[in-house]
């Protein structure tokens, strides 16, 4: 395992990212920081970087060599993004300042790798075959619309909300004149977009960007929504129209800072509200996918596993479980990996008597390559632990419904049943279906997981004869099973309650 650094500076932020990395195969972020270092304030004259600014960037890059340093980070990829059409005139002079005094390189990136970038990240992260990426910044917006993991269209456009403050500042126009200037600018962006017409209604928009992470904190906050994750939260535009209105009694206020959210105006937060409002309206669009990943996992993406050049990662579900094992159960990823083929096997072979569709066994699939995970906190009680840390967990392609359900099965791998009161906390998201198969699950789990309580691998086949009130479990093995067996007979009263059999093993 090594380290790696990815920085990223605009004229807002600086970013830093360290990762674990294993090469050609997975990152782990364990680090990060973001300042907020104003390089292009009073920029918008001249076009130059004023000193202040400079001197402040160069103060936080200075810290994040600190940073770099502290977790001995060996390679580092730095990158300026500034939009084509606005970069400073002495952009090439502050990165010589910056190799001077931090060593790190900066590339100043163009608006299609940026794009692209952003792509990668995205479609590496989540499991969302055909969308528009959204991704909106203070002073430009990138869109990118795929199908079928392919890019069909992407687009930079050159404003963002604090250019549309600039273009129709508050002093000169009442709040409601205001938003009209700005609707019927961005109308008129997004009619030069030929193919906007051209998308399918089921396209998903996927929000990137900090824009949309605050905008998700404040639709969860309002709906009280109880996973605290952001990433693969869905939201409509109703939600977001709600927000707005909400928004409107502070008025175009720069001085004001909204409770929970990053950006520091209020003015600019609500102007990127009413912006992605638009461009939704233009898309015809109502659903947005919140992704929590972009340039970064997209620059990590890229240089860690370059197969990604040629074709995403197809199953970033099985991606994200193999990583998560790989960096924190690696002892574990056999036995994790038989457990799963167990539970497939089980769930074919009772199909019959459980009854669930196939969505189930994404549920089924994560909380076995995870049951365990509570033991990186304690091993007594790990099975209850491991709810926790699946709720916690950085899954790629998950839904919060999907990782709510995971959870609760996980945790049922030692027996026992949900707390119902712990399942009435999520009483939005799941159903009393879900409560059912959840329990079926626990138990199929728990089988599957005693059948290699030797973690030797000693059973290869499952066969299952159901006859009159009795399942016969007939096991294939290489080697004495009895243990394993012994082990799974421990489920029979779990099995009898919520199967409604009697159970043998052979």
């Amino acid at each position: 395992m090594e380290n790696v650094a990815v920085i990223v500076v605009d004229a807002y932020f600086a970013k830093l990212r360290v990762a674990s990395v294993e090469p050609n195969n997975y990152f782990i972020i364990k680090d990060e920081e973001i300042d907020t270092v104003k390089l292009g304030l009073d920029m918008e004259k001249d076009h130059f970087l004023k000193k202040p600014q400079i001197e402040a960037t160069i103060q936080t890059l200075k810290n994040f060599k600190k940073i770099c340093d502290i977790h001995n980070v060996t390679k580092t990829y730095a990158y300026a993004l500034f939009n084509e059409a606005n970069r400073p005139k002495n952009l090439l002079s502050f990165f010589d300042e910056v190799f001077t005094v931090t060593g790190f390189k900066f590339d100043l990136i163009s608006d299609e790798y940026r794009n692209t970038v952003i792509y990668r990240g995205v479609l590496n992260t989540m499991d969302a075959p055909k969308g528009v990426i959204l991704n909106v910044e203070p002073e430009s917006i990138h869109i990118v619309h795929y199908n079928r993991r392919n890019i069909l269209h992407q687009e930079t456009l050159n404003f963002g909300p604090i250019t549309l403050l600039n273009m129709f500042p508050t002093e000169n126009y009442a709040f409601e004149a205001q938003c009209k200037e700005f609707a019927n600018y961005i109308e008129t962006q997004m009619k030069s977009l030929s193919w906007v017409n051209e998308l399918e209604p089921e396209t998903t928009v996927v929000g990137v960007g900090s824009y949309f992470v605050d905008m998700a904190k404040m639709v969860k906050k309002l709906k009280k929504h109880p996973v605290e994750i952001d990433n693969n939260y869905t939201f409509e535009a109703k939600d977001l129209q709600s927000i707005f209105e909400q928004l409107k009694a502070l008025g175009m206020d720069k001085t004001k800072k909204i409770r929970g959210v990053n950006e520091s105006r209020a003015d600019v937060f609500i102007t990127a509200t009413q912006t992605i409002l638009q461009i939704m309206q233009q898309f015809q669009l109502n659903n947005v996918l919140v992704s929590t990943y972009g340039i970064i996992e997209g620059v990590l993406f890229e240089n860690i596993i370059p197969s990604v050049l040629d074709k995403p990662i197809s199953d970033v579900l099985g991606y994200s479980l193999t990583r998560e094992n790989a960096y924190y159960a690696a002892e574990n990823s056999k036995h994790n990996e038989q457990v799963y083929n167990l539970c497939m096997l089980l769930f074919k072979q009772l199909r019959v008597l459980h009854k669930l569709p196939r969505g189930y066994i994404k549920i089924l699939r994560v909380a076995s390559y995870l049951h365990d995970a509570g033991e990186r906190i304690n091993y007594h009680q790990h099975a209850k632990l491991s709810f926790g840390a699946i709720m916690g967990a950085d899954i790629y392609g998950l839904t919060h419904r999907e990782q709510v359900l995971s959870a609760f099965v996980a945790s049922l791998h030692q027996g026992g049943d949900i707390v119902l009161a712990d399942w009435l906390k999520y009483k939005d998201l799941v159903t009393d279906e879900d409560l059912d198969a959840v329990r079926k699950l626990g138990v199929i789990l728990r089988i599957a997981e005693a059948f290699d309580r030797t973690r030797s691998n000693a059973i290869v086949d499952i066969n299952c004869d159901i006859l009159g009130d009795s399942v016969i479990m007939k096991t294939e093995t290489t080697q004495d099973n009895g243990f394993e067996i012994k082990k799974a007979l421990e489920a029979s009263k779990d099995f009898e309650r919520f199967f409604k059999k009697k159970i043998e093993i052979l």
